[in-house]
């Protein structure tokens, strides 16, 4: 492969960062992350890399565009203000647009492959 593309393994992505969501958006559980960072573009616009979030349910507001693909797990995602529900499983695909408001549940923990666009970085 070139400088100009590389593979991801989702499954054996290597260190992880530890994070969370802030308390104050917790609703449920200890919703606990791994977050492992492959690439990001030299303007910072562009990253991707692998997400493992635990069991709970929080609050989350897209800061970005972002395009999700769900390796393992279940989680389900319901928009503020909305009764209708995304279920995420593996397979799913799944793209957020900055700004959407989501009460984040994660049945069983997940993990996804993720890359985000941030035109204002």
């Amino acid at each position: 492969m070139s400088d100009n593309s590389f593979g991801i393994d989702p499954l054996n992505p290597g260190e992880p960062i530890a994070g969370g969501p802030a308390p104050e958006l917790i609703i449920e559980g200890n919703p606990s992350d791994l977050t492992w960072l492959f690439d990001r573009t030299p303007d910072g616009k562009v990253e991707t890399g692998v997400w493992e979030v635990a069991p709970g349910t929080w609050t989350f507001t897209a800061p970005t565009w972002e395009f999700m693909s769900i390796v393992s797990g279940h989680s389900e995602l319901t928009e503020v203000g909305s009764s209708e529900t995304t279920v995420l499983k593996a397979g799913s695909i799944f793209v957020m647009r900055p700004g959407l408001q989501v009460v984040w549940r994660v049945v069983e923990t997940t993990r996804k492959v993720w890359v985000t666009y941030d035109p204002a970085a």
